[in-house]
């Protein structure tokens, strides 16, 4: 199993007040797209997080995961409610994960120096609350979701109740080995 380095373990949260997000989320009626998944969430890909029918299928894991109450290392999470998909989030966070795999690092500063919050600002989501989980080696959705889920404070930002958009993305590099870099990002509206 892939392990994620060390700055993956610090996700990245902002508190910010005064702004607001333009956030453009899927229609929720998505049965068309969701009937056409055929892959389980153990086997989609980095690759399969460019389909929208695919994001769907992960906004909904995502939400199921928020429906239970959880704890996050020594943080114990309510229920909370349900994300709605942002367009503008997974432009922000497929940008980093492409950055990631183009320059080979893992972190939550880009390689021309851009923060989450400069990234946010960016791709016009900067909200009042913003987090970022990121990760990589990792080949599919349940294995970076477990991933996370073990980790207290990628775990908090999943469950974490004031955020209310989301976003994932995927890029692999070109090495034979086409290692996966993940990013999950988190706003408000």
């Amino acid at each position: 199993m892939s392990s994620l380095k060390t700055c993956s373990l610090l996700p990245a949260i902002l508190f910010i007040s005064a702004c607001s997000a333009n956030t453009l989320a899927i229609p929720n009626d998505t049965s068309t797209s969701l009937a056409q998944i055929q892959k389980n969430s153990k086997e989609i890909s980095c690759q399969d997080l460019q389909n929208p029918a695919y994001q769907q299928a992960v906004l909904k894991k995502i939400n199921q995961i928020r429906q239970q109450s959880r704890q996050c290392g020594r943080q114990y999470f309510s229920a909370t409610r349900p994300l709605s998909w942002s367009n503008n989030l997974y432009k922000g966070a497929l940008s980093h994960s492409e950055d990631m795999a183009t320059h080979n690092f893992l972190g939550h500063v880009g390689s021309t120096g851009l923060d989450l919050k400069s990234r946010l600002k960016l791709y016009n989501t900067l909200g009042k609350a913003n987090g970022e989980n990121v990760a990589s080696g990792q080949k599919t959705l349940d294995e970076v979701m477990s991933r996370w889920l073990s980790s207290p404070l990628h775990c908090s930002n999943l469950m974490n109740p004031k955020f209310t958009t989301y976003a994932i993305a995927c890029a692999s590099d070109q090495s034979a080995k086409q290692k996966s870099y993940w990013t999950q990002q988190f706003g408000t509206r």
